[in-house]
């Protein structure tokens, strides 16, 4: 029995296999490619623009095309599928996207998808010699909580800039609950802007808070994407008396949202 076991499952280990090389074989790449863009092709953009905020936005652009080429490498080994539905509503003025975190991607993802995107970044991210020359030029949110988070995230908007946070602020883990926290929230109430939600669901847990580079499921993993359309939050703003607790309700009707789809998908 455990021979023939064995032999059925090969295909599978196999593929499995194939993937660990493909995942090894695509960080190198991002490495390389993230070294090569934040050292050189940025700088050089921008010598051919004037004004900070000019070329904050040449070296967003610059990241967008390298990350969209990053996830399609990663379709084209087949590391997982991928199905974005929506991705419409990612192109709007003065938009804070919200989206759940469940693998080391889900930026790459989303900031290949989103024109002109300010993602709001961890400090380590900022001080990798690796993404730090990349962050720094793009001008993304970086370290900031409190005020200091909503005020950044005020002038991006202002100008008609899009946002994206991820609220939980790390990666959950397989079979955990996205707990929210009130950041997003705060931004939306204090700022009028319109909130645009992203669900991101893995059929297969990897790349997870905790998982190594190489620790990939035996079955392919599918990445569904779900772009809401963007919703004002003027009315939630108008039912309270203070943008604290207008920032509370937003924020509970936004993990209501999650514990629904991913009770629903099973994710959670």
């Amino acid at each position: 029995m455990a021979a023939e076991m064995t032999f059925t499952d090969l295909p599978s280990r196999l593929n499995r296999r194939w993937r660990q090389l493909a995942a090894a074989l695509c960080f190198i790449f991002f490495g390389v490619g993230a070294t090569l863009v934040g050292s050189v092709v940025i700088p050089i953009a921008r010598l051919f623009v004037t004004g900070a905020e000019r070329r904050q936005r040449v070296s967003r652009t610059v990241i967008r095309g390298g990350m969209r080429l990053f996830w399609r490498t990663m379709l084209i080994l087949r590391l997982f599928d991928c199905d974005v539905r929506g991705a419409e509503h990612l192109d709007g003025e003065r938009l804070l996207v919200v989206a759940n975190h469940p693998t080391l991607i889900d930026a790459v993802l989303l900031l290949g998808l989103i024109r002109d995107a300010v993602v709001v970044a961890k400090p380590a991210l900022a001080h990798n010699p690796v993404t730090g020359p990349a962050v720094g030029a793009a001008g993304y949110i970086v370290n900031a909580e409190g005020p200091a988070l909503v005020a950044e995230a005020a002038q991006v908007l202002a100008r008609g800039g899009r946002v994206l946070v991820f609220p939980e602020s790390t990666r959950t883990a397989p079979g955990q609950p996205v707990r929210l926290q009130r950041g997003a929230a705060n931004i939306a109430v204090r700022t009028g802007c319109r909130v645009v939600v992203v669900t991101i669901r893995v059929s297969n847990p990897m790349l997870y808070k905790g998982a190594a580079w190489h620790d990939m499921p035996l079955d392919l993993p599918r990445f569904d994407v779900d772009v809401r359309a963007p919703f004002e939050v003027g009315e939630i703003v108008a039912a309270h008396d203070s943008l604290a607790l207008a920032a509370r309700d937003l924020n509970d009707r936004l993990q209501e949202l999650y514990d629904t789809e991913m009770a629903a998908s099973g994710a959670a």
